[in-house]
Order: C-alpha cells, then sequence, then structure tokens
C-alpha cells in the first residue's frame, strides 16, 4: 500500500513539473522595437529668442549715405508640421512653419539722428529639408531650406511706414528631438539666415533696407499622427 502511495505521488509531481514548464514556454514574448520610429505626419508649436542685424541704405543719395549696422532682439512663436520616413537608423523629412514676430531693433547713427531708423520681423516662415539620425528616442538633425519674412521700416523721411515687405533668404541649422511619450515629441533647434534680400522701402526712390544674419533660439512640442510605437513586452 505503501508502495503504491509513493508512486501515484512521484506520477502527480512528473506531471505537474511538466505542466509547469508547459505554461513557461507559452509565455508569449515581443522583441523589443525602435521606441521612436519617426515615419509620419507630425503638427505641433515652438516658440523661442531672434537676433538680426539691420541696416538702412541710400545709395544714390551720397550726403544721406547708410545708416550703419544695428542690432535687432526679439521672439517669434507659431505652428509647424511636416512628415519624416525613416530608413533604418537615417531619418530624411520636410517641415514648414508659420510664426509671428516681434524680432526689432534701431538707431540714431548717421542721419538716423533725431528720429531713429528702426526695423522690425513682424511674421517669418521657414519651409525645410531634415536629415536625422535615429538614436532610440532622441533623433539630432540638420536642416536648411528658405525663409521668408514679413518686415517694417521707419526713419525720418517716412516716420509712419508700416506696410510690411515680404523678403526672402537663406536658412540652415540643426537641432535634436527627444520622443518623451507615445505619439509626443520635444525639439530644440537654431536656425541661421545669413541674408534676405532687400526690400524697397517707399519714402524715398532706390532707398533698400537690408536685413541679415537672423539667428533664431527655438523651442518646440509635436504630435506624431498614428499609432503609439510598440515599446518592449516580455
Amino acid at each position: 500500500m505503501i508502495k503504491h502511495a509513493i508512486g501515484l505521488v512521484s506520477l502527480m509531481s512528473a506531471l505537474a513539473g511538466q505542466a509547469a514548464a508547459a505554461d513557461l514556454a507559452a509565455v508569449p514574448y515581443a522583441a523589443a522595437t525602435a521606441a521612436a520610429p519617426w515615419t509620419g505626419f507630425h503638427v505641433g508649436v515652438v516658440a523661442g529668442g531672434g537676433r538680426g542685424t539691420a541696416n538702412h541704405d541710400y545709395p544714390n543719395l551720397p550726403l544721406i549715405g547708410t545708416s550703419g549696422d544695428f542690432g535687432q532682439t526679439g521672439w517669434s512663436g507659431g505652428a509647424t508640421a511636416g512628415y519624416d520616413w525613416q530608413f533604418g537608423t537615417f531619418v530624411v523629412g520636410v517641415e514648414g512653419d508659420l510664426s509671428a514676430a516681434n524680432i526689432d531693433g534701431n538707431t540714431s547713427n548717421g542721419f538716423c539722428a533725431g528720429t531713429p531708423c528702426r526695423t522690425k520681423i513682424t511674421w517669418l516662415h521657414t519651409g525645410r529639408a531634415r536629415v536625422g539620425v535615429a538614436l532610440g528616442d532622441v533623433m539630432p538633425y540638420v536642416t536648411g531650406g528658405v525663409a521668408v519674412a514679413g518686415l517694417k521700416s521707419w526713419n525720418k523721411f517716412n516716420p509712419t511706414n508700416s506696410e510690411p515687405n515680404a523678403i526672402w533668404g537663406g536658412v540652415v541649422g540643426g537641432g535634436v528631438e527627444w520622443s518623451f511619450l507615445p505619439n509626443w515629441s520635444a525639439k530644440a533647434e537654431y536656425l541661421f539666415v545669413p541674408s534676405f534680400t532687400t526690400a524697397t522701402s517707399t519714402d524715398l526712390p532706390d532707398a533698400k533696407v537690408n536685413e541679415r544674419n537672423v539667428s533664431l533660439v527655438r523651442f518646440g512640442v509635436n504630435y506624431h499622427l498614428g499609432d503609439a510605437p510598440l515599446r518592449a513586452r516580455y
């Protein structure tokens, strides 16, 4: 009787061990995927500070000449949208943004004494390509394209000129974007416009306002449309 009991206990133990092994083998496993697949559309907001250099130039009026360079400082902020494609660790994409701005400056040098010459960027749009490297949740990138700005100018010959001229230029820069939540990322970037085309003033013949060396430091948040990325699961 004791031998039969011992045999029954041994058999039950063996069956229990096999069942436990089968349960372990059946536990689903999903390999870790890239934490931030960057392919897809994104929309967001961006804001930051800006600096620039401007001057008023009257080349056909030598007694007036030029105001000399003067600095501008201020802010910009608006909306952005784009699309990225990821190929392995490389990411290429396009991005555009439209921002209100107040990058303003004036000078009282030379003929600007008494009534200062003033120039202000009132809005800014960029359209750029981006090339980045996907490092999991982080993507450093370089960017470049075109920039368009609305420029206002005032001086003693036309102290009430407030009609913005649209001026064009190239833009280059770089930044880093971080996916901090599924579908959400934050970015910091620097953009540089070496020179806008001159804006012809309306106060005197051949008078020009030159805008150049515009630097922008911006921070933004993007929402990525589509499914949330698959995280590691064990």
